[in-house]
């Protein structure tokens, strides 16, 4: 049962030379045995070289050579990240057989740290959410896990990985987390280095990190970034817990209505608002209307952005693309110059607008629900993301979601409670290069919950 360590308490286990490394990998690949034929969380797993990268972890802390809080500790990345040797197909039979030289930047910074990479985790079809991938939600296989970092999600919810890397267009990493149980994050533009990431949208996109906890995000968080920028001292899991001093949250609750948000968990995301409040948290009432411009500027970025990655591959292989993936592609085709020009005076008139709020106000985040819903049963599920709100279109996600990306900022889902029966996430809106006051948010939260950061799946697994 080791796979049942999170990142922070196996990794000082592993120090302590008390749980080796060969013991905690094993542990976690037979989890992964066990879980993956309901849930279908991988691509591509690498059982050979994750087991011989733990033998020689333990030889590296056998002789003294402790490489710090990651070292042996094993972790997956979506499709869309590079590895070197191993297939990186972005979900697509159009990339079928696509094998990388090198690693992302990402991926070899976490290995330069002592984790191990355990494989790839699946994706929508080159993250552009428009295909239902095997992926199933372990909470109810008959709904949406998430997206697109689906496998990731639900990789780290079932313990077939202890942390996860997926990608963040426009809520691909807090989006899944939300839906599982966990914690997921989408670090500030510019703080994670993005090279080796196949992209749906250079302007949008951010590698991220999913977890069981505020803590575990952050140590993953900091094994993935050359310096310390916004991250403060080395032992970031004793940073990430230090008090807060009466954090300043602002709630714009009138939205969470006109945004379609379910009475459900409209509900429990104001229970957990209470939560902070009662800790101290001043709770301050905000107004900020124009986040909905970050549906359509996310939307004019990314299909431009998109069929200009993928278009030489559509052109040659039209085929081999799922209908709704093509069709979005083509889509993109038809925006011009003149839309992107706009969609871009549109982002910096919200970065502004969110600035002076985040100022006037003296916020340290803006507090919402990660997702409009539960999550829908796969039946049901829209695809569409040109409608304003629905539970069960995607593009109610890009509403809660969107603007951390439009405007590179931080965004934080963390486990916020439960709504008729299901996981609902606390989203948390930050500062840029504030992703430590986040998670200390984040964290401050978890424990005035005294809720676990990883819910105890129904069904017992």
């Amino acid at each position: 049962m080791n796979w049942q360590y999170g990142i922070e308490e196996a990794g000082k286990l592993i120090a302590a030379r008390e749980l080796s490394v060969v013991e905690y990998v094993s542990s976690v690949l037979d989890r992964l045995a066990e879980t993956e034929p309901e849930v279908s969380a991988w691509a591509r797993v690498d059982r050979e070289g994750a087991l011989a990268a733990a033998q020689q972890a333990d030889r590296e802390i056998s002789a003294g050579h402790h490489r710090g809080p990651l070292h042996g500790i094993p972790f997956g990345v979506k499709d869309v990240i590079d590895t070197a040797g191993l297939p990186t197909e972005g979900g697509s039979k159009a990339y079928a057989g696509r094998t990388p030289t090198r690693d992302a930047a990402t991926v070899r910074t976490l290995r330069e740290n002592g984790a191990i990479l355990l494989g790839k985790t699946v994706t929508h079809e080159i993250a552009y959410g428009q295909n239902f991938p095997p992926t199933r939600n372990p909470w109810d296989p008959s709904r949406y896990p998430g997206g697109s970092s689906a496998g990731s999600g639900v990789a780290v919810a079932v313990g077939s990985a202890p942390g996860c890397l997926g990608t963040d267009t426009s809520g691909s990493v807090r989006n899944p987390a939300s839906v599982n149980g966990v914690v997921g994050m989408r670090p500030t533009t510019g703080l994670i280095d993005g090279a080796g990431v196949m992209n749906l949208s250079e302007q949008l996109d951010q590698v991220g990190p999913i977890a069981r906890s505020a803590v575990d995000c952050a140590l993953l968080l900091q094994g993935m970034v050359k310096t310390r920028a916004g991250l403060g001292p080395e032992d970031l899991a004793e940073a990430v817990r230090r008090p807060l001093h009466r954090p300043r949250v602002g709630v714009d609750f009138a939205a969470w209505e006109e945004w379609g948000v379910s009475a459900e968990v409209q509900a429990t995301i104001k229970e957990a608002v209470g939560v902070l409040a009662a800790t101290g948290a001043e709770i301050v009432d905000v107004s900020l209307p124009d986040l909905s411009l970050a549906l359509p500027v996310t939307l004019v970025l990314c299909l431009a952005d998109a069929v200009r990655l993928h278009g030489p591959a559509l052109s040659d292989r039209p085929e081999e693309f799922e209908s709704g993936t093509r069709v979005m592609l083509e889509l993109g085709c038809a925006v011009t110059e003149e839309h992107v020009t706009l969609a871009r005076r549109a982002r910096a008139h919200l970065r502004e607008r969110i600035r002076t709020t985040f100022l006037d106000a003296g916020l340290t985040a803006l507090v919402s629900p990660t997702l409009s819903g539960i999550p829908p049963r796969l039946d049901d599920l829209s695809t569409d993301l040109t409608r304003e709100s629905n539970e069960t279109d995607l593009s109610s996600a890009l509403l809660l979601l969107a603007p951390a990306n439009v405007c590179g900022l931080p965004g934080l889902s963390v486990p916020g409670g439960f709504a008729n029966g299901f996981p609902a996430g606390l989203h948390l809106l930050g500062r840029p290069f504030e992703d430590l006051a986040l998670l200390r948010l984040a964290q401050h939260y978890e424990t005035a919950a005294a809720r676990p950061a990883q819910a105890t799946l129904r069904s017992g697994r």
